[in-house]
């Protein structure tokens, strides 16, 4: 087996995110919602004489990406050593809040369980993606998904209009989840009223306490985006912001000048059957 498969690695986008408390094991018990989008990265896999990587953020060639633990477990499910070669082409920024390195590592167990015809159920890919990362099993959902405890238990819904719409907003530096948590105090967690809006992302708070060009620059996209219905949330942890709109047949030319005028990156949402691939 040596011919080479491309798997698309889908970035996330958290439509509402509510820190509930902080638990005595020291994670936040959360509840969110998270769409799939059609911005993100190519992996591809093939077999080789050993085990590489190579991508064209030569950081993430370490050992400690993601890919490799996915891989890792999936030798422990399978028993299935054959030594492979991946290929990370990133678009996703790293640190930005929108589950890059998650996505990569989804996208491997699923690339391996194709590639090798290993047959490997969907509950046990997804508990094996728990293993790795809280946001990882998402990426097995339908696309759109409730997330809950760390994050790591999801349930496939429904809802989101089709043509709702997205515009991304990089930050040239990222943020790093572990200061967006180290920043959150307790007066930032939401309670039984707050669900009342479930547009709003708790961690907005504690990022924009050491980071005010973000705050900054949500107030300005919000300024701009008000005529058209438009959103504005930052994701996950940051630092990406991005604007959630319905797109218009009969405003299209508007905004797309306004997405082309602010430097945004378009996305739509992207969903799939659950054992499936995006």
């Amino acid at each position: 087996m040596n011919h080479i498969r491309a798997f698309f690695s889908p970035a996330k986008v958290n439509l509402f995110l509510k820190v509930l408390h902080k638990r005595p094991d020291g994670f936040h018990e959360l509840c969110t919602l998270m769409q799939s989008i059609d911005f993100g990265d190519i992996l591809t896999l093939e077999s080789s004489p050993k085990d590489c990587l190579s991508c064209n953020i030569l950081s993430l060639e370490s050992s400690e990406n993601f890919i490799w633990k996915s891989l890792e477990l999936f030798r422990r499910e399978t028993g299935i050593l054959q030594p492979v070669k991946w290929n990370l082409k990133k678009r996703i920024p790293l640190k930005a809040g929108l589950g890059g390195g998650s996505s990569n590592a989804a996208t491997a167990l699923y690339a391996l369980n194709f590639y090798f015809q290993a047959q490997l159920p969907l509950k046990t890919l997804q508990d094996l993606a728990a293993e790795i990362g809280s946001d990882v099993p998402f990426f097995f959902s339908s696309g759109t998904a409730l997330g809950y405890g760390r994050g790591e238990r999801v349930a496939s819904c429904e809802g989101i209009a089709e043509n709702e719409s997205y515009v991304l907003y990089f930050s040239s530096e990222g943020v790093t989840t572990e200061d967006a948590y180290k920043s959150l105090v307790p007066s930032d967690f939401s309670t039984e009223h707050s669900f009342n809006n479930c547009k709003e992302n708790d961690l907005e708070k504690a990022v924009f306490r050491f980071r005010k060009d973000l705050l900054e620059k949500k107030l300005q996209l919000q300024k701009l985006w008000k005529p058209y219905g438009g959103h504005v949330l930052m994701s996950g942890s940051g630092g990406t912001l991005f604007v959630r709109y319905n797109a218009t047949p009969h405003r299209e030319q508007e905004t797309s000048k306004l997405i082309e005028h602010t430097r945004g990156i378009p996305a739509r949402k992207l969903n799939k059957e659950l054992t499936q691939w995006y």
